[in-house]
């Protein structure tokens, strides 16, 4: 039977972690690699990327991108594939669409039992890591993964990673990765630095909030991970109080300013900056 994934979400530098995921399962080598565009793919290119032999490789893979475009007779092939003998081919179907599923022109597709899809949106942190500490078999208690998925939601899989590995190489083989090695390591400062800032912050206290800023940049701390840090205190607080509106609206800026640094619309110390800004004086409150 023919693999075929669906991969929806705008997040590119997760796009590449899962495709990369994807190829070393099913083992295949760069030269047995096509990527195609949706609206440019007609059936001859999707039937030489599919079902070509590669001369090096037993497996291969096609990769098409922007997949809402694609046309209604490819879309049929496609599905055709996914239920076909083509057992050493891996498709992967990429849209940005979060909702292109819900096309009409997908019914049949969505459908399709053979066709596994992917979401990616904020949980995706959250099951990457998972992934990582199932395949390294590590030990982590649960504060520990709440606090990275947070943290490193404003990061790329490759920084993640890194993160992990050296996580795990702190603990070693036999130690477990708790909030104290998440504080020291991946925060690069002090808890307590990091934690009184974000109390200062919420409560509104802005001499003291720019002074702990300026304190916690001296120590060389990464913005982006002092950002996360504040996204996971507010999810803490959310956890006891769901129906806070101005908690929620503090989130969904973080994550406004998440978005705009992943596009390198803003730098991540700058973003930091005007984030502090905006918390403590912004319109939302």
């Amino acid at each position: 039977m023919g693999t075929a994934h669906f991969i929806t979400g705008k997040d590119n530098s997760y796009n590449a972690a899962l495709i990369r995921k994807l190829l070393t399962q099913h083992a295949v080598t760069p030269d047995a690699l096509d990527t195609l565009e949706g609206k440019s793919t007609d059936l001859h290119q999707l039937n030489n990327a599919l079902y070509t032999d590669s001369l090096l490789s037993k497996n291969r893979a096609a990769v098409i991108t922007n997949v809402e475009s694609l046309k209604p007779d490819v879309i049929e092939a496609i599905i055709k594939f996914s239920t076909s003998a083509a057992e050493h081919t891996l498709l992967i179907l990429i849209t940005e669409n979060t909702d292109a599923l819900k096309l009409s022109k997908f019914t049949a597709l969505r459908a399709a039992k053979t066709i596994k899809k992917h979401a990616l949106t904020n949980q995706t942190t959250y099951s990457l890591i998972q992934d990582y500490i199932k395949e390294h078999n590590v030990k982590i208690t649960n504060t520990a993964v709440e606090m990275l998925t947070s943290v490193l939601e404003v990061s790329t899989w490759g920084i993640i990673e890194n993160e992990l590995n050296k996580l795990s190489t702190y603990a070693g083989k036999d130690g477990t990765i708790d909030e104290n090695a998440v504080s020291e390591l991946t925060f690069n400062l002090n808890k307590s630095d990091t934690f009184k800032f974000v109390s200062e912050l919420l409560n509104h206290r802005d001499k003291a909030a720019f002074h702990d800023l300026k304190k916690i940049k001296e120590t060389g701390a990464e913005s982006a991970m002092v950002i996360g840090a504040l996204l996971w205190k507010l999810r803490q607080l959310l956890y006891d109080a769901p129906d806070d509106i101005t908690l929620r609206k503090r989130i969904g800026l973080i994550y406004d300013y998440s978005l705009a640094m992943r596009k390198g619309l803003v730098t991540n110390n700058l973003a930091l900056d005007m984030l502090t800004i905006e918390l403590l004086h912004g319109k939302l409150y």
